[in-house]
């Protein structure tokens, strides 16, 4: 078979390849802008959330894989005649890093479209994208001087192909033998010594693009572990465009506060205490947004139980919230799910893994002296102490005590026979 010396046919249309190139590199730029203004006008309030499926496409993901393949084959031909170089190693990193932002910010697209995406990450977002579309602007410039051939000393393309030291060489053809003698072992040898020989004359080049490509890797699992699906510990404070959050603790137990079992065998629960705030007008929070991830089951939190766990907290019931505030959260759950990863989600975006303490399990009991403090950090309360001061025996005992609710202190008297 008898085929072209591939250097004379890239050399003759030089100028055809970079209008390529700067075709792909506009179409993209475009679609990148579009998602730019998107996000803008998101945040200003005057982009409706449906719309932002309308810019999600495949598409582009077709015209990076040619366009950095380009450069690739280009950067040899460059090479091979000693040309400068440099910008087609840049021109690849920086589209690997444009195929990330897309994919990063169609994350972003998806969930505003499906449930919240919280201020701080959409500017985020809007940060990177406007960086990387002047990046973009930038790259199209340099292509179109390389496509039109301006007169650039170093970058001269429009003379002569003899600038490119074009000779007969490079426009002989070659003949290429399919088959032959050979056993598949020392084909496979040669190679393997060409692959080697291959590496080492191009060394410097392949170790550019393997740190480029793994630093925008890296980079978007950062992205995506930090910023888009960030999990979130219990006492690590969030906020939403309504909301702030923080789940103080997270209890499991099958009694109410006078230890008595009250369900079913097959069930237990899951209680959440958690402090919540408003970032705006007081409101009511719609608890339905706030599911218990246990596996592949999903909870919602149910108040009619409330009455069975006062010793813990005040439940949440369709209060207005107008400030911080402490609530519980109640989700009835399989018992087969009990030993299982826990995750609190609002919204469908944040996530909050939970930690919870079994307050059915026995503990290990102490010994205690008299107006010795005893400390609860480790316990339940999540922190204090206290300490049995004195203590005397009656028939009958009269005391009062001040308890909280709402915010309001309330005095109760108590006679315990």
């Amino acid at each position: 078979m008898i085929l072209k010396n591939p250097y004379g046919y890239l050399i003759k249309n030089f100028k055809l390849i970079h209008f390529v190139l700067l075709g792909i590199y506009i179409y993209l730029a475009i679609h990148v802008n579009s998602i730019l203004q998107y996000y803008n006008q998101f945040i200003e309030g005057s982009a409706s959330k449906l719309d932002a499926i309308s810019y999600v496409n495949s598409y582009y993901i077709y015209f990076i894989i040619i366009s950095v393949a380009i450069c690739i084959i280009v950067y040899f031909l460059m090479r091979y005649k000693d040309k400068p170089r440099l910008l087609y190693i840049i021109l690849i990193g920086l589209y690997v890093g444009v195929w990330i932002m897309i994919r990063t910010s169609y994350q972003g697209l998806n969930t505003i479209y499906l449930s919240v995406l919280e201020t701080k990450t959409l500017r985020l977002y809007r940060d990177l994208l406007q960086i990387i579309v002047i990046a973009q602007y930038i790259s199209i410039a340099f292509v179109l001087v390389r496509a039109l051939g301006f007169d650039i000393k170093k970058f001269n393309f429009v003379k002569d192909l003899n600038e490119l030291n074009l000779n007969e060489a490079d426009l002989e053809e070659i003949e290429v033998t399919l088959g032959g003698t050979e056993s598949i072992q020392r084909r496979f040898n040669r190679r393997v010594r060409e692959f080697k020989y291959y590496y080492l004359e191009n060394k410097a080049f392949i170790i550019i693009i393997f740190v480029v490509v793994v630093c925008f890797a890296l980079s978007g699992v950062v992205v995506d572990k930090q910023v888009v699906n960030k999990v979130y510990s219990e006492g690590e404070e969030f906020s939403t465009d309504d909301y702030r959050f923080n789940v103080l603790n997270t209890y499991i137990t099958s009694l109410d506060w006078e230890g008595k079992s009250f369900v079913n065998s097959d069930t237990t629960f899951v209680i959440v205490r958690l402090n919540l705030g408003v970032n705006r007008s007081a409101m009511k929070f719609n608890t339905s947004n706030l599911l218990l991830k246990i596996g592949k089951n999903s909870y919602t939190s149910n108040s009619r139980y409330a009455s069975r766990f006062e010793d813990l907290g005040v439940v949440y019931k369709d209060f207005v919230i107008r400030s911080q505030g402490t609530y519980l959260f109640i989700y009835n759950i399989s018992l087969a799910d009990i030993n299982k990863k826990m995750i609190l989600e609002y919204a469908g975006d944040k996530k909050i893994s939970l930690n919870p303490i079994n307050l059915d399990e026995k503990q290990k009991s102490s010994e205690y002296k008299i107006t010795e403090k005893i400390d609860l950090s480790g316990s339940s309360f999540q922190g204090g102490h206290f300490g049995v001061v004195s203590y005397e025996v009656k028939e009958q005992f009269a005391y009062s005590y001040q308890y909280e609710v709402l915010g309001q202190i309330n005095t109760a008297n108590l006679t315990v026979s």
